[in-house]
């Protein structure tokens, strides 16, 4: 398993400066991470310092809440994809899923799918704060509108993912995948992951992309993993 091919280096505090985000880039390209992920106003500038590398551009729309309207979580991956975000990670509305009004999430994240076509599109579903079954449900609805990814949380939450979350999350969407006749949603593992034996754990119960902040640390490990073994 090459671990960096499934991190994605994520830089989303408030205070991240220019120079910061510069670096992360640098970072990423150098470790050949499938992409990083920053706040939009940096997607821009990361779209020009990546640039040929290979390395995606992701960014963060309704974050961390997820309680804009509709219209907003829409016209906010709009204006990321014009700066040059290849990925948008939209947090869901957590309320419609408490709520139990499927119909409501349904609509929005059909919706986002259409606006954001041709880019990857990731649904956030802060598994926190959802039981279970919400998860499931969630999780076999990202599949039914066709986003690229589910993933587990924003990191702001009261915890991170959880190796559970991912089990399940797998489950729900390859019952939705024969359900529907579509491929199953990809899963993304964030929030709290910050060593090597952690993003190998979650990779194991399915995810295919690791959001950390760790990125750089956990590809360290690797490399010291691999010296030790030759």
């Amino acid at each position: 398993m090459k671990i960096n091919e499934y991190l994605e280096s994520t830089l989303l505090r408030p205070d991240a400066t220019v120079q910061e985000v510069l670096a992360l880039c640098d970072e990423a390209a150098e470790n050949r991470f499938c992409a990083v992920v920053v706040n939009p106003v940096f997607a821009k500038r990361c779209k020009e310092r990546l640039a040929g590398t290979g390395v995606r551009v992701g960014t963060v729309i309704d974050f961390p809440l997820g309680a804009g309207t509709p219209e907003q979580k829409i016209a906010l991956a709009r204006l990321a994809i014009e700066d040059g975000a290849d990925e948008t990670d939209v947090v869901a509305g957590l309320g419609f899923l408490k709520s139990g009004d499927w119909a409501a999430y349904a609509e929005t994240l059909r919706n986002l799918r259409e606006a954001t076509r041709g880019t990857t599109l990731k649904i956030i579903l802060e598994t926190s704060d959802l039981v279970e079954d919400e998860i499931m449900k969630a999780t076999a609805v990202c599949t039914a509108v066709d986003a690229d990814f589910v993933k587990t949380s924003t990191g702001y939450s009261s915890r991170g993912a959880s190796v559970q979350d991912i089990r399940l999350m797998k489950l729900a969407t390859e019952e939705a995948a024969k359900a529907y006749g579509v491929s199953p949603c990809g899963i993304k593992a964030s929030g709290g992951i910050k060593t090597l034996a952690e993003a190998r754990a979650f990779v194991e119960a399915g995810a295919i992309r690791i959001g950390t902040s760790r990125a750089g640390a956990i590809a360290r490990e690797s490399w010291q993993e691999a010296g030790n073994e030759e």
